[in-house]
């Protein structure tokens, strides 16, 4: 099985740097569980804000990951036997790249692919012949589904009302790693 792995708010706590320059340029007290998804427009901001809040997170030289993130996937990485691959629908995925090497790994930094650019990852799951991804904006969940491939939907605050059908729900990066070991119980 070919996995992929979403990067914001997956493994990076990306809407919390997007929210804390948005917070802090209009004076505003904005937390993840105020989002009903990736889409900020609904918030009220301007574009320029926006803009601005999205280029602050991508110039990060890190960005905290979640919970068990680093440990998990470091553990996945050694089972799987090949790079990890992750599709980012930033439209730069080499910012993504830097702020996932700059994490704490231990003892060394894991093969990584990063690439993407684009929301609807539909385009990069077929380039890389990826039966599963592991990802929280539900915005193309359906369109992957039909189109055959499994989801892992990693529930998030702005996540978990959704009526979206996915494949798997993860609550932590625990869940997700029992998860992976059972479905290669002879690489344990």
């Amino acid at each position: 099985m070919n996995i992929a792995f979403d990067v914001d708010g997956v493994v990076l706590k990306s809407i919390e740097v997007i929210l804390d320059l948005i917070n802090r340029a209009k004076g505003r007290n904005l937390s993840p569980e105020d989002l009903s998804g990736w889409d900020l427009e609904p918030l009220g901001l301007d574009a320029p804000t926006l803009h601005d809040a999205i280029a602050h997170m991508y110039a990060q030289a890190r960005i905290e990951p979640y919970d068990g993130a680093v440990q998990s996937l470091s553990r996945i990485y050694r089972v799987y036997g090949k790079p990890l691959l992750f599709i980012t629908g930033r439209s730069d995925p080499a910012t993504a790249l830097r702020q996932l090497e700059a994490l704490p790994w231990n003892p060394t930094i894991p093969e990584m692919i990063v690439t993407g650019g684009n929301r609807d990852k539909r385009i990069y799951l077929a380039q890389n012949s990826v039966d599963f991804i592991v990802e929280d904006d539900v915005k193309h969940i359906n369109d992957y589904m039909a189109e055959g491939y499994g989801v892992g939907l990693m529930l998030q605050p702005w996540n978990r009302l959704s009526k979206t059908s996915v494949t798997r729900k993860f609550n932590s990066w625990h869940d997700l790693e029992n998860w992976f070991m059972d479905i290669f119980p002879s690489r344990k």
